[in-house]
């Protein structure tokens, strides 16, 4: 696999984004920082098959997004992948291990079985310019430098990106550049580890986060997940609403010790729980200016697009 370091910048080249899950795959095409429409599409992960059947779904992948996309001579000059960690994203290996998901992945050179299985084929091969080469990066860092350059955080000196959904992703940036290891930084940028009560950080500010709340508060659920929640706080159902406002409390607590270190000027949130964003953002601000950070926090206008650029300039270098 070719390192990131050191590749030519590649001015109007193809970029292929690939934002993995262990249930689908998010694909598209990236050219001149723009997606291209018909490139975009979902696939399966198949995240439970040996290692050698990822390798070949991944192969089919790159082989359906490349046929959509009428490329007038370019060349595809890149494949960058929004990988779930742990993950040595350096040298392209996982460490995923007892999750039910790319556990048959553990600690192969994803990138070096990838590239050797996409120039094999003869007729991939011909699609690729010579300097194509496959990176790896943490999503929420490639959401984050999406944003750095295309959304919300433009502009800003220090910004830290936070992704909610099943878990909690983070980075931290510093004039549109990643910062991961650093005194006023936790290790690698990743804040879903910093303890509370008798768990941590990801177990809070979550989708079972959510759902633990409103346990707690006395909700009766009646199986509504959080979609249904947050819907019910829209139609100003009081409980509902006074769930997510204590969400965002919440998340100030378990996060201010951390983020009043970096003193971020923005905070911008995206992933799934984002889309309701609106329902506690205020009162995770308010929550960090008690604790003695002012900050201002924004909602990404799209956390799937902002990670298919960020993955573009990522790749290129």
């Amino acid at each position: 696999m070719s390192e990131r370091r050191g590749q030519p910048k590649m001015n109007s080249s193809i970029i292929l984004a690939f934002d993995v899950g262990g249930t689908q795959i998010k694909v598209a095409a990236v050219s001149g920082g723009t997606i291209i429409g018909p490139s975009v599409a979902h696939y399966e992960s198949r995240a439970e098959l040996a290692a050698d059947e990822i390798i070949n779904n991944f192969v089919r992948i790159v082989r359906d997004v490349i046929a959509k996309v009428e490329q007038d001579n370019q060349r595809i000059c890149g494949l960058g992948m929004a990988f779930p960690g742990p993950f040595d994203y350096e040298n392209g290996i996982s460490l995923i291990q007892g999750l039910g998901k790319f556990d048959s992945l553990y600690r192969l050179p994803i990138g070096k079985l990838l590239e050797e299985a996409l120039r094999s084929d003869a007729t991939l091969q011909e699609k690729f310019a010579p300097e194509f080469h496959i990176t790896f990066e943490n999503d929420a860092a490639l959401f984050g430098l999406g944003e750095a350059v295309y959304g919300e955080a433009q502009g800003a000196d220090r910004v830290v990106c936070l992704t909610i959904g099943t878990g909690l992703g983070s980075c931290f940036l510093e004039h549109g550049r990643l910062v991961k290891q650093r005194s006023d930084v936790p290790d690698n940028g990743w804040l879903y580890e910093v303890s509370y009560r008798n768990g941590i950080a990801d177990d809070y500010i979550s989708k079972r986060g959510i759902i633990q709340l409103a346990l707690e508060l006395g909700m009766d659920l009646r199986g509504r997940d959080v979609r249904e929640l947050a819907n019910s706080a829209i139609s100003d159902e009081p409980d509902a609403r006074q769930l997510f406002e204590l969400f965002g409390q919440r998340m100030a607590l378990i996060l201010s010790p951390a983020l009043r270190v970096f003193v971020p000027d923005r905070i911008i949130l995206g992933g799934q729980i984002s889309k309701s964003g609106f329902l506690f953002a205020h009162t995770f601000q308010e929550g960090l200016a008690s604790q003695g950070l002012r900050t201002d926090v924004l909602i990404s206008q799209d956390t799937l697009t902002s990670t298919f650029k960020g993955i573009y300039d990522y790749v290129r270098g």
